[in-house]
């Protein structure tokens, strides 16, 4: 009997023990998992939110609407929903002036009254091109007067109508540079040098071009306009916005960088058919380690844009063959000592197979990271790949552990595999030499 309560109370002390130990560490394992969800929380409430909008005019018909209804007419619809973002980007389609000179309603030179500083401002614009054919229609006193007038309002400006500009501006981590194909002034090969200079000494900031050209009310863009967007982008742009052609264009996605070719009207007095009324704004939520594209379908009734409503929008989507919302995976910043460089992340089986296949050039400070679940033997070719690599093995702890020096691209049908001497959870690829010239050696540890 006596046994048989020691027992009972040996029970009854270990059960409370784990009730007592439960209640401390459980609240314990649930303030932790509450203080990691509200983390991730936060940091996916607050990327940097930046729209994208088409061509603005505030001339001919759009100014009798204003001087009937007041300057922030053609804003009013659309106002709330510019002041939810960080940042509004537009192409200013004229230049502004405290004596604007008067042409006829059906001129095809503009030229704003003063008062439309107001409204851009108080609808969120802090950044305006000027890289169009119509802000030199007040000659070259009227292009310095805009920009005066919008640096006095906090507004920012890119571009020249002429020359190609490298006045750039810097919001947060984003860089803007425009320029104007529609005429003469402005070379392919110019504004390819300005780009890969910027990017050189901006690498780490996400550099988005605006450019004007195309062919007018054209659906789709011209090979010209092709073969620019491409060196563009393999120059280091990182995003094309295009303008001119007053309508909605196609959208390229290109070595996983967007085009919008065009994004069509933002404000303006064509009325005469539905395209030149139905335009795009361009959405980017920029987080840490991607960005998600939304497209906002607008339409606009004498010169007010709005928002479509959903069932519009998704019509239009459709018709435009348009995915709604478009996720980026961001480059990572890699670090061998103080030597760091840009990488693309190969995490999916597609991205592993194509690699860096069909590339003919790499810049110095970029390359491609792949990342395995686990440590492995991985092997690599290089079958279809245009250009040599430096290759290098990484284990689980970012430590290098074998490396391949100037691997040379493959043309025949079967291609030798590169095979490791130890086994590794990532693998990167960079141009050949740039492991020589980063001194990388075996057990360098690598921080990302």
């Amino acid at each position: 009997m006596f046994k048989n309560i020691l027992i009972l109370l040996a029970l009854i002390f270990v059960l409370s023990g784990l009730i007592i130990w439960q209640l401390f560490t459980g609240n314990q394992k649930l303030e932790i998992k509450n203080l990691s969800e509200n983390s991730s929380v936060v940091e996916e409430m607050k990327p940097l939110k930046v729209l994208l909008v088409g061509d603005i005019m505030l001339d001919r018909k759009v100014e009798l609407l204003m001087i009937r209804n007041g300057f922030f007419y053609p804003f009013e619809k659309i106002n709330s929903f510019l002041k939810e973002n960080d940042i509004v980007v537009g192409n200013l389609e004229g230049p502004i002036s405290e004596n604007p000179r008067k042409f006829s309603l059906t001129a095809m030179e503009f030229a704003f009254d003063v008062r439309v500083i107001e409204s851009l401002a108080s609808s969120n614009f802090e950044v305006l091109s000027l890289a169009n054919n119509h802000t030199l229609n007040m000659g070259q006193a009227g292009l310095v007067e805009t920009k005066e007038l919008l640096g006095n309002a906090g507004i920012d400006w890119v571009g020249e109508p002429w020359e190609c500009s490298r006045k750039l501006s810097v919001k947060e981590n984003l860089v803007f540079l425009a320029f104007n194909k529609t005429f003469n002034g402005c070379k392919n090969e110019e504004i390819l040098e300005i780009i890969k200079t910027i990017k050189k000494s901006t690498p780490e900031k996400f550099l988005i071009v605006g450019i004007h050209w195309g062919d007018e009310y054209k659906l789709k863009s011209n090979q010209l306009q092709k073969d620019l967007a491409h060196k563009i982008i393999d120059a280091g742009a990182d995003l094309i916005v295009g303008h001119h052609p007053h309508v909605v264009q196609e959208i390229e996605k290109y070595k996983d960088k967007l085009i919008f070719y065009s994004l069509g009207n933002f404000i303006f007095d064509q009325y005469f058919s539905q395209d030149v009324q139905e335009s795009l704004i361009v959405g980017l939520e920029i987080y840490p380690t991607k960005i998600i594209y939304k497209l906002y379908p607008i339409e606009s009734n004498l010169s007010q844009p709005s928002l479509m409503d959903e069932q519009k929008a998704k019509i239009f989507l459709e018709k435009k063959g348009f995915n709604g919302i478009m996720e980026i995976k961001r480059e990572k910043k890699v670090c061998f000592n103080d030597n760091c460089f840009y990488v693309e992340l190969a995490e999916t089986s597609g991205e592993k197979s194509q690699g860096l296949m069909y590339r003919e050039n790499l810049a110095e400070n970029r390359g491609m990271l792949f990342i395995f679940d686990q440590e492995g033997p991985y092997s690599f070719w290089m079958k279809n790949t245009l250009i040599p690599l430096d290759i290098i093995w990484l284990d689980e702890n970012k430590e290098v552990v074998f490396i391949v020096k100037n691997a040379q691209p493959c043309k025949q049908e079967i291609c030798p595999s590169i095979k490791p001497d130890n086994e590794a959870k990532y693998v990167l690829e960079i141009n050949a030499g740039l492991s020589d010239k980063l001194n990388l050696k075996i057990g360098d540890k690598v921080i990302w």
